[in-house]
């Protein structure tokens, strides 16, 4: 009988041996995986410059040109810069897309370009979630991931003023517009059967207009505006 318990013992220890074998291993290869997403999420935070990746089987559907980005980036009022920029921390999900995309590339993937607003930016003289993109020749770049929510339309109306000159100026003569057209005839005359339209109101939007471009341009320059045609790409905050 002890013979037999011996034996049952001896058994049983061999399997708690190769269970904890295969555990060593099996955490081994987990804290190498999680060195390998470190190394990635550096690669991403460290990225400058141009450097062209080599895709097979690439998606067209995540295919974008430059120009298309630009574009983009006016609409939205955002910065598309490298990844070497980028304030914040990597999500998980990128980390896996970006590993699917090493499978089928000739080499390591480098050169990441990151699309989002300046807030999300290590600026020189320094809401919307960000894109990751990576190069792949010919002015084209590949979406590698996009963690967060959609762009929200807003984010157009609001940064639609600001794309260009003829934008801002555009929208100071509305505002002079709206204010005209708002304002009571009896602020405008002391004629007491003035109507509506008359000399006195096409002053006031004369006036209106030119005190309205007169605030909007010190603004501006006060504060060192961009427009978004000229910030799309630029590392500076203004």
């Amino acid at each position: 009988m002890n013979m037999a318990g011996n034996l049952e013992r001896e058994r049983l220890e061999k399997v708690l041996q190769g269970q904890q074998a295969l555990m060593a291993e099996v955490h081994l290869l987990i804290a190498e995986e999680e060195k390998h997403d470190a190394i990635l999420r550096a690669t991403v935070l460290g990225s400058k410059g141009k450097r062209v990746a080599r895709i097979r089987d690439l998606d067209p559907e995540r295919v974008y040109h430059l120009d298309t980005i630009r574009s983009c980036c006016i609409k939205y009022r955002l910065r598309f810069l490298d990844g070497g920029l980028f304030k914040g921390d990597i999500p998980l999900q990128a980390i896996h897309a970006i590993r699917q995309l090493e499978r089928r590339s000739d080499g390591p993937l480098l050169g990441f370009k990151v699309m989002a607003p300046a807030s999300r930016f290590r600026l020189c003289d320094s809401e919307v979630d960000p894109l990751l993109f990576v190069p792949i020749g010919d002015d084209r770049y590949y979406l590698v991931h996009k963690w967060g929510s959609d762009l929200h339309p807003m984010r157009v109306l609001a940064g639609w003023p600001v794309r260009s000159a003829v934008h801002l100026g555009i929208t100071v003569l509305l505002v002079a517009v709206l204010l005209s057209a708002l304002i009571p005839t009896f602020l405008l005359t002391t004629d007491p059967t003035a109507s509506y339209w008359g000399v006195h109101r096409f002053l006031f939007l004369f006036w209106s207009a030119m005190v309205c471009a007169s605030f909007t341009v010190f603004g501006w320059f006060a504060f060192f505006g961009q427009f978004s045609a000229e910030a799309w790409n630029s590392r500076h905050f203004n």
